[in-house]
């Protein structure tokens, strides 16, 4: 089998989606990881983004975070 490399932009911003999920529901599985990591994460691997819903995304990751304060 070939090497793993770097995960691609959409695979690291479906794991950000999937952590977002996560944080909403207040899993206890995250540790220390939190809104902040999430967006940076967002941010890092919006990629192509030609209908702006990633962006979108990172809207609503702000909102949340400014609402779990």
């Amino acid at each position: 089998p070939a090497a793993a490399g770097p995960a691609d932009a959409d695979t690291r911003f479906a794991a950000v989606i999937a952590g977002m999920g996560q944080l909403l529901r207040h899993e206890p599985y995250l540790g220390d990881w939190g809104w902040p990591q999430a967006i940076a994460l967002a941010e890092g691997a919006r990629g192509e983004d030609p209908f702006g819903y990633r962006a979108e995304a990172v809207q609503l990751m702000r909102l949340a975070e400014s609402l779990s304060r």
